[in-house]
């Protein structure tokens, strides 16, 4: 783990003011998306909660999981999850090259995490290693309204509003990259897509608030 993968550095940054930024920044509703994510996993068995940040979403299925292994690469980020959930285990690794071996886990999580990754496709493939036949993987991520309108308001809140209210909590470098793995992100059909050419077997997706977030089912 020499190189650090992209996006990493400014989480190791902004680590201690991680929650505050992200609730700032989303207006206090990514709780709510995060609940909607494990919504009906109700014997979710073993679960990673990949990209784990500070290990909000797997904390959620604390209570139901017969384990929950909470990875990401950020040290500092990593520090701040086990002070919040000192219950949970949290192992540093790059999420492209999990230390897991093949299907190890029932379920896999992804909470607005799967758009930091350098190469999303590769990404994919490696949570369809590491997760069980028959498993499910859950993918969180903000996206773009397919309304030619929404689409216009939304990137224009992301320009307009977020990119210089973001400036104020946080580094410039910070809302930029945010706001560029929003736009550069394989939406919707396309995710789907990629997901079947690395060994998935089905998905399907539920858009939240008009498309400015997705939650993503794939079947493995």
């Amino acid at each position: 783990m020499e190189k650090k993968p992209v996006g990493v550095e400014i989480f190791d940054r902004i680590a201690h003011r991680y929650d505050s930024i992200s609730r700032f920044l989303s207006l206090g509703i990514i709780p709510k998306w995060q609940r909607e994510l494990v919504k009906g996993l109700e014997k979710p068995g073993k679960v990673l909660d990949l990209a784990c940040g500070t290990g909000d979403a797997g904390a959620l299925l604390l209570n139901k999981a017969e384990s929950v292994v909470g990875l990401d690469y950020s040290l500092p980020m990593l520090k701040v999850a086990k002070e919040k959930y000192p219950e949970m285990l949290f192992v540093r690794g790059d999420a492209l090259n999990t230390p897991f071996p093949d299907k190890t886990f029932d379920t896999v999580i992804v909470s607005l995490g799967l758009r930091h990754f350098e190469n999303p496709e590769k990404g994919l493939s490696e949570i369809r290693r590491v997760l069980k036949s028959g498993g499910e993987a859950r993918i969180l991520e903000v996206s773009i309204p397919k309304n030619p309108a929404l689409k216009f308001l939304f990137l224009q809140f992301l320009k307009r509003i977020m990119l210089p209210l973001g400036k104020l909590r946080s580094k410039a470098d910070v809302t930029k990259h945010l706001y560029e793995t929003i736009v550069n992100f394989p939406h919707y059909e396309e995710l789907l897509n990629l997901a079947r050419t690395v060994g998935f077997k089905g998905g399907s997706y539920k858009p939240l608030m008009f498309g400015m977030a997705t939650i993503y089912t794939l079947k493995g």
